[in-house]
Order: structure tokens, then C-alpha cells, then sequence
């Protein structure tokens, strides 16, 4: 593979993809570059983050950090991180994150759900409807399992479990139950949980 610099990877391959998803690079309401993060020291990273994409409010919605090509982008998680942490100080919530590398791109929650490969950046709406979700979203063990759907001890014990690793930040988890036991409603009875858990996280206030 042809290894190209940072430069060329964000100006040739990065900034096409941020424009793809509406974040024009020439609207500096919406995305700036090499933005100065408050409170950093000079060592390692030089405190400046690659991108911020902003809120119509001007408050930080995500960084993005870029890497050439041939770098792997989750050897930059740590300095993601630091950065959105560091930008969390100064406003009422963490921003979202996004690792790059022309090739690829890692979308990061940090502190709430695991790092997750996706097809493009997230467009400002997007974004919107993720943070209204992360602080309106119901705690999964408040919700109250519908007994109308599942009303077996094992088959409650099996939603729970489930919705404890998903709180977690887990995207993915294996049920295993004998045939015959209830394996579609205890299914049903999942995603009942889930749908309860996002009624209050939508920005019209549906399910």
C-alpha cells in the first residue's frame, strides 16, 4: 500500500468524507481545524485536536483524530480520549468521538460503549439524536419487564442479564435455551425493554 502523510490523508481522503456527511470544512460554525484543547500539556499529543464539529450553540458535538493510512487508528484512542475529556471541562457533556484514518473510521463513545467501526462520519442531526438519547435514555434496570409477554423467572433472568451487558456498553449477546422454553418471547421481551428504554430518548418524544 502506497503510505501517504497525515496531511495529504486528511486533505485528500478525510475532508471529502467529513463533507460527504455535511460538514463543510469552509462553514467554521459547524467544523474547525486543529483546534487548541484548554488545560493540555505539551506532551504527548501538542493538545491540538485534529477536528471539532460543533453544535448552532457552539459547544463541541465530536472530535475527529486523524491518522496517515498506514497507521491504525485505535493507537489513537488514548489521545481521543484525553481530548474529549479535557473539552467536557468547559461545556455541559463529553463529545462524541471519531478515529480515522482515510481507510477507515471508529466511532467512540467514551466512558459509555465500546469503540465500533462505521461506514461515515455522522452527520450533525445524527449526533443531535445520539447525545439526546445518551441523557434522556431510561436506565435499562428500572425498566419493568412485561409480564404479558414473558412471565417465566428464566426467561426475566435471561432479559436481565442481557440488559446488564448491554448497559455496559456491549453491541452484541448470545441467548442460549432449550427448544420449546420461550426463546421468541424472551426475544420480544428484550426488545420490549430496549423500546421502553428509548421512549424518552427521541428528539419528538416517540418511540
Amino acid at each position: 500500500m502506497r503510505k501517504i502523510s497525515e496531511e495529504r490523508t486528511r486533505k485528500e481522503m478525510i475532508d471529502p468524507q467529513l463533507e460527504q456527511a455535511g460538514w463543510y470544512l469552509r462553514d467554521h460554525a459547524r467544523v474547525k481545524i486543529e483546534i487548541p484543547v484548554d488545560g493540555y500539556d505539551a506532551e504527548p499529543w501538542n493538545g491540538v485536536s485534529d477536528y471539532c464539529l460543533y453544535r448552532e450553540n457552539g459547544d463541541v458535538l465530536a472530535v475527529v483524530e486523524a491518522k496517515r493510512t498506514s497507521t491504525d487508528v485505535r493507537l489513537a484512542e488514548a489521545q481521543l480520549t484525553y481530548y474529549v475529556t479535557e473539552i467536557e471541562k468547559h461545556q455541559s457533556f463529553r463529545p462524541f468521538g471519531f478515529l480515522a484514518n482515510g481507510l477507515e473510521i471508529n466511532f467512540v463513545d467514551v466512558g459509555i460503549a465500546h469503540k465500533r467501526e462505521v461506514f461515515g462520519f455522522f452527520t450533525r442531526e445524527d449526533l443531535e439524536n445520539l447525545l439526546y438519547i445518551r441523557q434522556n435514555a431510561k436506565p435499562l434496570s428500572s425498566i419493568e419487564i412485561n409480564n404479558e409477554i414473558v412471565d417465566r423467572t428464566y426467561q426475566h433472568e435471561a432479559i436481565r442479564r442481557v440488559s446488564e451487558e448491554f448497559a455496559k456498553g456491549k453491541r452484541k449477546g448470545l441467548i442460549v435455551m432449550a427448544t420449546g422454553i420461550g426463546k421468541t418471547r424472551t426475544t420480544m421481551g428484550l426488545i420490549d425493554v430496549f423500546m421502553q428504554e428509548l421512549k424518552g430518548g427521541c428528539l419528538d418524544g416517540s418511540s
